[in-house]
């Protein structure tokens, strides 16, 4: 602005071009206008429609848990299962551990299984002739008894055999160890010896031989002395030891051939 009092200047025609263009031109408000209305209205859709949510913070709880150790008791085991009932995680049944799994097993075993039907053979009558002729054992109407015709009696030729002693374990000594060569008897054996029972109790030295016998039943007979002096002269099996043992034998009689060549 110039103050009043001064002249404005006058332009001459060789005066150049401002540079710049101190003086705004006269614009429309009708951009202005259409500028604020749509801000406006992104700014009430922003408004309406979006909604931020605003959520206090909450302290985090320290992650903990308590354990409790049950025994293999009734109390345990009633206290597990519960805890497995009530829980968050029932229990899964397990099939394997159901007490009717057996049964049921087999009776689906024995509905697939494979049953054929019995065999029962057709009955068929046999044919009414034969070429065998019935064997007729008496003539009808008698009774016929076949005769019966006795075995012979062989009696054993008595001549050619004769009683020898032999030895029986009574005590001390098993019959396997018995002594199986036995001295001849020189005496003759009657009936009545050979009859009688003849136990001895007999000592045996380190070697086998016999130290001394005692008759257990008639001592003072003289059969009872020639018995004596024929165990005095077996030798049974000698034994580790040093010292002498007792020893109880029987004497008994059977027969022998003779000759001792009769193979019967």
């Amino acid at each position: 602005m110039m103050p009043e009092g001064m002249a404005k200047p006058r332009k001459s025609i060789d005066m150049p071009v401002w540079v710049f263009r101190w003086r705004g031109r006269e614009m429309s408000m009708l951009p202005m206008l259409f500028a604020i209305l749509i801000v406006g209205t992104v700014f009430v859709m922003f408004v309406t429609m979006v909604r931020i949510w605003v959520v206090t913070a909450v302290k985090p709880s320290s992650r903990k848990a308590s354990v409790i150790y049950l025994q293999d008791d009734a109390v345990g085991r009633a206290l597990t299962l519960r805890a497995r009932e009530s829980g968050p995680f029932p229990s899964r049944f397990e099939l394997s551990s159901w007490q009717g799994l057996a049964g049921l097993e087999a009776a689906v075993q024995d509905a697939v299984r494979f049953q054929p039907q019995p065999y029962v053979p057709p009955p068929v009558d046999l044919a009414a002739e034969t070429w065998v002729q019935p064997l007729e054992l008496a003539p009808k109407g008698e009774r016929f008894f076949p005769k019966r015709t006795a075995a012979p009696l062989v009696r054993p030729d008595t001549a050619k055999l004769k009683l020898v002693p032999t030895l029986e374990a009574l005590s001390g000594i098993a019959t396997d160890v018995l002594p199986r060569d036995l001295p001849p008897y020189g005496a003759s054996i009657d009936r009545a010896m050979s009859a009688g029972s003849w136990r001895f109790l007999v000592r045996l030295n380190p070697a086998g031989g016999v130290a001394e016998c005692v008759s257990l039943e008639k001592g003072g007979d003289e059969d009872a002395s020639a018995l004596e002096a024929w165990l005095k002269r077996i030798q049974f099996q000698p034994e580790n030891t040093q010292a002498s043992r007792w020893i109880g034998v029987g004497i008994g009689f059977i027969n022998q051939p003779i000759d001792g060549t009769d193979a019967r």
